[in-house]
């Protein structure tokens, strides 16, 4: 099951273990940090969508859905 390697092998692969392993819990903790933030964002994104709500019914605007698409062509066509 093990191999026979010498003390500076086992000492390197120790430490290729260890960075990895490093890099994994970074990497885990990172990821969680991305899903709080998106969540974060998407949250914002439902508030700011009541408020234009709001406001284009003050406005006596029809309640009409925002999107990705119309976002760009707002932005496209000035």
């Amino acid at each position: 099951m093990f191999r026979n390697i010498d003390g500076m092998q086992q000492w390197q692969l120790e430490m290729e273990l260890a960075h990895l392993m490093g890099w994994l819990i970074a990497s885990r903790h990172s990821a969680e940090e991305a899903e709080e933030s998106a969540r974060q964002h998407r949250t914002a994104e439902k508030e700011a969508l009541a408020q234009i709500s709001k406001v284009r019914q003050r406005l006596g605007l029809p309640d009409s859905e925002i999107g990705n698409d119309s976002m760009s062509s707002d932005q496209e066509g000035g």
